[in-house]
């Protein structure tokens, strides 16, 4: 049917109809969700999300920009503003909303996948080694708030991100995950969760000079 698919999508839709064990033959082995077909997969290729796009008169490298994939790089950013025009102290959390761009290879599902979406992040600071108690905290209290809206507890899930799997900046990563019944797979994120460490403080004071 020549759809694109994300292969790691489809081996976690092949796991959780397994049992979690992946597929013996690799892509062999697994049908495509559209159209039924077994084993004529091509060869997978590396693919860029990140939504890029030119600025100015002329098409070349100067011109190149990329459109952000998050919202969480202006908390950054504004981290020691905020730290000492509101004189707070770790724990205390940021947000914002603003908009985001993914260049997504399946866009689909009504507005659950789009390339262009409104994005809601916190970030929450917190001391050096108590980070792993707050991730936890925060994993109990956002599920906890769905659950107080009304929704059932078997139509909630957390996904644990496998390490092996984790994002450059992630030491943890949590899914909370909710039973919608699309085609391919029953479960679709809701939010994530993750434990960032000092991992964007750390580059922005490296690049930019400032001790944040």
């Amino acid at each position: 049917c020549h759809k694109r698919q994300r292969s790691d999508k489809l081996e976690e839709s092949y796991a959780e109809k397994h049992g979690d064990k992946l597929p013996e033959n690799g892509m062999a082995d697994i049908v495509c969700p559209d159209c039924g077909t077994r084993g004529k997969w091509t060869e997978p290729r590396d693919f860029n999300m990140m939504l890029r796009t030119h600025l100015g008169p002329v098409e070349d490298e100067n011109s190149l920009h990329y459109l952000r994939p998050e919202t969480a790089q202006g908390i950054f950013v504004d981290f020691k503003n905020v730290m000492t025009s509101s004189r707070k102290k770790p724990p205390f959390g940021i947000a914002n909303m603003g908009k985001s761009f993914r260049n997504e290879i399946t866009p689909g599902n009504f507005i659950f996948r789009t390339r262009e979406f409104e994005q809601m992040e916190m970030e929450f600071f917190v001391k050096p080694g108590e980070d792993e108690a707050w991730h936890q905290y925060w994993i109990d209290a956002r599920t906890q708030w769905y659950l107080d809206l009304g929704v059932k507890p078997e139509n909630l899930r957390h996904y644990e991100h496998p390490k092996e799997k984790l994002a450059h900046y992630s030491k943890r990563t949590v899914d909370i995950e909710y039973k919608f019944g699309f085609q391919g797979s029953d479960w679709g994120e809701l939010e994530g969760i993750a434990n960032r460490t000092d991992f964007d403080l750390s580059a922005h004071a490296e690049h930019s000079g400032e001790d944040l």
